[in-house]
């Protein structure tokens, strides 16, 4: 697949099949998340496979608990219809974990971030290195990231970064509009 059709055909999935996952195609798509690009090559991420049903059980209650307080603070109605359901139904969560000390001169600034940056570009080439071999993914933010880091027994140095879920699609995933990339774009001349 060329890599602007990979860019303009990749969705999130939200429904997943129970079908597993192939060791290849996980290999694969973690090699490619490896070779992002990171803050002076410090390649901080760290991944967790999360295949084990029980943990993958205690994600989604904790995606749950964290859905309830964001339906709860914001009152915002589709929230509280917001379903979490693909984290215990998908063969594999990946948490992308970092230690924030692994960043470059932005340690010196208030927060840094470039360890964070860096594992967000290795999550995009994850993503699509799954889209190029059939699977689909759902790059997941909304979780509690002390909860999380409690679950998988994480020293308190390391920071949970985002959840990528991962499996074979229960069906066909629609396009989504975007924006012009006009109405995006301001330039300095």
């Amino acid at each position: 697949m060329e890599l602007m059709e990979a860019l303009r055909t990749r969705r999130s999935c939200r429904n997943f099949l129970g079908t597993p996952v192939e060791e290849e195609k996980l290999q694969v798509v973690l090699e490619a998340a490896g070779w992002a690009p990171s803050v002076m090559n410090l390649q901080p991420w760290r991944f967790i496979v999360v295949k084990n049903p029980e943990v993958k059980q205690a994600l989604q209650r904790a995606a749950e608990d964290a859905v309830r307080l964001a339906y709860e603070r914001s009152g915002w109605k589709w929230l509280g219809k917001y379903r979490v359901d693909f984290l215990s139904q998908a063969p594999v969560v990946i948490v992308v974990t970092a230690d924030p000390r692994d960043t470059g001169a932005d340690q010196f600034l208030r927060p840094p971030s470039g360890y964070a940056m860096s594992c967000c570009a290795a999550i995009q080439n994850l993503m699509l290195a799954a889209h190029d071999l059939g699977l689909a993914t759902l790059w997941y933010s909304l979780f509690d990231k002390q909860t999380v880091s409690h679950i998988l027994g994480l020293p308190p140095h390391i920071e949970v970064i985002s959840l990528v879920v991962l499996g074979y699609p229960a069906g066909a995933l629609p396009a989504v509009p975007r924006r012009p990339i006009a109405e995006l774009t301001t330039v300095l001349e």
